[in-house]
């Protein structure tokens, strides 16, 4: 039962340490910039979570939103950084 705990322990850490963090113009000029990713959806944090997800399954460490519009819906495009 503790080797099964660890192993489900030792998964989420190894999968938040995978996931894509937001970072500022500043620090994203020490990047490599890999790519640019858009997406849409009905709330900015619903945004930021679909701009983070695509970030991390195109292998990015970073993402920068570069833009964000807001009417009846979110659309905007961030820059993927390793």
């Amino acid at each position: 039962m503790k080797n099964i705990l660890m192993i489900v322990v030792l998964a989420c850490i190894s999968s938040a340490a995978l996931a894509a963090v937001p970072v500022n113009s500043t620090d994203a000029q020490k990047l490599q910039k890999i790519g640019v990713v858009s997406s849409q959806a009905g709330t900015l944090s619903d945004f930021e979570q679909m701009i983070a997800a695509s970030a991390q399954r195109q292998g990015a460490s970073a993402y920068h939103i570069t833009s964000a519009t807001v009417n009846n819906h979110v659309y905007g495009t961030a820059e993927l950084y390793k």
